[in-house]
């Protein structure tokens, strides 16, 4: 039968099969990028029930308030999308003196002003802390708790406290960079018992723990889930990057299952503390007035004083031809900056080449002072 009468025909010009196939290809895109979902959430759980559980470090969990989690690429990831779902242009932000140059470089791109707070290395002078949250209405306090950059410091207990309770008190959000917290020798609540506001925590890997591994997180309490004040937004990624990264984590998380984390920081506190040591020890031996290296508590960074009268990036230019790099410390600081300082990383440095590196920065040195030691 010849059927002219209209209608439409059993076959088209895209064949039946074809087109099943193009329709079944959104429906398993869209399959995998629910079960990537599920599989971000499960490690997001897990890491944040094994650092809650206090076995890797210091940890902040206020009561009953384990927070919400996100991971991310690092830890820098993680400031970076803390700041922009808490600051907007013209706000204030007060800040450690020193802190860290990473933050304060993201504060200033956010169009916020950052004031310093006196202090020392026990953390910010309380009545100093409350006059500037008078003074500067601030939306936010950036402190590192456990383990300072550069100075690798820590908060007295006393300072934590009223740190905590003038912010709680004003309604001003915290931001805790606590990245350095894996590579401390203890653990605590650092909200425990105590009064605390609205706060967003930055955690991480300490660098040298897994090769070429890098891992931060973003913990953030006392906001509501639906609370619009802070909503971090992580940026979008090629679905293989995203797999690729949930592999790895993963595989860190079977780790530590299978065989405790602890040893395994352990050992990276040991060699942080031995190589801080040995670079203290041989800053010392060099002689030279006014050198001045003071082992850290934690941390990857050693915070340098230069003798009287020198400088860190001229210096830095120099020290580059005799092959040795650090960080000049002006960039440290967000109101006047001490420029006789340099922050140094040693940790992932043996024996020798830190002896090396201190001969040739004392070679640099004495092209400056004009001495030789």
């Amino acid at each position: 039968m010849i059927n002219w009468m209209g209608g439409w025909p059993a076959e088209g010009l895209l064949a039946e099969a074809e087109w099943q196939e193009k329709r079944q290809a959104p429906s398993v895109a869209t399959a995998e990028a629910i079960a990537d979902r599920l599989r971000r959430l499960e490690t997001e759980k897990q890491l944040a029930s094994l650092v809650l559980s206090g076995q890797l470090g210091p940890y902040w969990r206020p009561a009953d308030d384990p927070g919400q989690w996100l991971l991310t690429d690092d830890a820098d990831e993680a400031l970076r999308l803390a700041t922009k779902a808490l600051l907007q242009p013209g706000d204030a932000i007060l800040v450690e003196r020193p802190t860290s140059r990473t933050a304060l470089q993201l504060f200033a791109r956010a169009g916020t002003a950052a004031f310093e707070v006196p202090g020392s290395a026990e953390g910010m002078d309380p009545e100093a802390l409350a006059d500037a949250i008078a003074t500067f209405k601030p939306r936010a306090v950036y402190v590192s708790l456990t383990c300072s950059d550069p100075a690798g410091c820590r908060w007295s207990d006393e300072r934590r406290t009223a740190l905590l309770r003038l912010c709680a008190q004003a309604g001003v959000a915290l931001v805790l960079d606590e990245r350095q917290s894996l590579t401390c020798g203890w653990t605590t609540n650092l909200a425990e018992g105590e009064e605390v506001g609205p706060a967003a925590v930055i955690g991480g890997l300490p660098s040298g723990l897994v090769s070429g591994m890098r891992l931060g997180w973003l913990q953030w309490t006392g906001w509501g889930e639906k609370d619009a004040a802070f909503v971090p937004v992580p940026p979008a990624r090629r679905p293989d990057r995203e797999r690729d990264a949930l592999d790895d984590r993963e595989a860190l998380l079977r780790y530590w299952n299978e065989s405790s984390p602890i040893p395994a920081l352990e050992t990276l506190r040991f060699i942080y503390r031995t190589r801080h040591a040995s670079l203290a020890e041989q800053i010392a031996r060099t002689g030279i007035p006014g050198l001045v290296c003071k082992q850290p508590e934690a941390g990857s960074h050693a915070w340098l004083k230069l003798p009287d009268g020198l400088e860190g990036e001229p210096l830095l230019k120099a020290a580059w031809l005799e092959g040795v790099l650090f960080q000049p410390g002006a960039g440290y600081y967000a109101a006047a900056a001490d420029r006789s300082r340099l922050r140094l990383t040693p940790v992932h440095s043996d024996e020798r080449e830190i002896s090396e590196g201190v001969r040739r920065l004392r070679l640099t040195i004495e092209s400056f002072t004009g001495r030789s030691i």
